[in-house]
């Protein structure tokens, strides 16, 4: 295993842990510091692999920042661009992600915000994709999902 997938199964299991053991504040200084490790790793190696490149990608997707959600788009963009179409919904997360920070709808409806203590609702969506699309894509129908989050 090399350092990418070292780093990506930290951030995964920080991700599955964050909402039970985390506050935000924690979580958010638990992530700065993979990507931290992320850019050092990424400032020594010459040449990424498409791997490498989607790796990179889910990691600065989780740091809620826009510049993080900009490298996080750049990496997925090349990372697809050379044939790595493993999860081909992160490129909907990362453009719904962008923007929500910037304070716009989403496209796909593919991120959340909490309204009670573990109580989530679907960011404001502007024109969606259809159903069709979000299934090509690996995500849920939309009615799915809003049946699922009301649980």
């Amino acid at each position: 295993m090399d350092e990418f997938d070292k780093l990506y199964r930290k951030d995964q299991h920080f991700i599955r842990m964050w909402k039970k053991h985390y506050t935000n504040e924690e979580f958010y200084k638990r992530n700065r510091e993979i990507i931290d490790d992320l850019e050092k790793l990424t400032s020594k190696s010459k040449q990424l692999t498409s791997k490498q490149k989607f790796i990179c990608a889910i990691i600065y997707h989780h740091g809620f920042k826009l510049s993080y959600s900009k490298k996080a788009m750049r990496y997925i963009k090349e990372a697809q661009a050379e044939g790595y179409n493993r999860q081909k919904w992160l490129i909907a997360s990362i453009t719904d992600r962008l923007l929500q920070l910037q304070g716009k709808p989403q496209r796909y409806g593919t991120q959340v915000v909490e309204i009670k203590k573990g109580k989530m609702k679907q960011y404001k969506l502007g024109g969606s994709i259809s159903d069709e699309e979000r299934v090509k894509l690996g995500l849920p129908k939309l009615k799915d999902l809003k049946k699922y989050l009301e649980s």
